[in-house]
């Protein structure tokens, strides 16, 4: 598994423009290998965040960044709010611990 983080940073004050088209531009969209996505705002710089995606392979990740999709559909909608910062990063998923597990191993911790 892969996680693909982009951080980029807006125009000021676009912030909640931006998640709009984000959500428009994402919603319903079923891609190849993709787990999930999340976008995430930056805590010190309101004008700044962070898309991060779980992808199940490499290829089903690369084949997203090339294809029309990306570049026709969705990078339009958005790519009028950045201002110019903007970096990816790909990340292979080297150790997995989802939240339930500390359930199984601390039963009732959280009470």
């Amino acid at each position: 598994m892969l996680l693909r983080i982009i951080h980029g940073e807006l125009k000021p004050g676009t912030w909640d423009a931006y998640e709009k088209a984000y959500i428009e531009a994402m919603h319903g969209i079923a891609v190849d290998g993709l787990h999930g996505r999340y976008l995430a705002r930056d805590l010190d710089n309101p004008d700044a965040g962070y898309s991060v995606s779980i992808w199940e392979d490499e290829a089903s990740m690369r084949a997203y960044e090339n294809s029309a999709l990306l570049k026709d559909k969705i990078l339009p909608k958005l790519t009028p709010f950045f201002a110019g910062h903007y970096e990816t990063h790909r990340s292979e998923i080297r150790h997995e611990e989802p939240r339930d597990i500390y359930d199984q191993v601390w039963p009732g911790a959280d009470s």
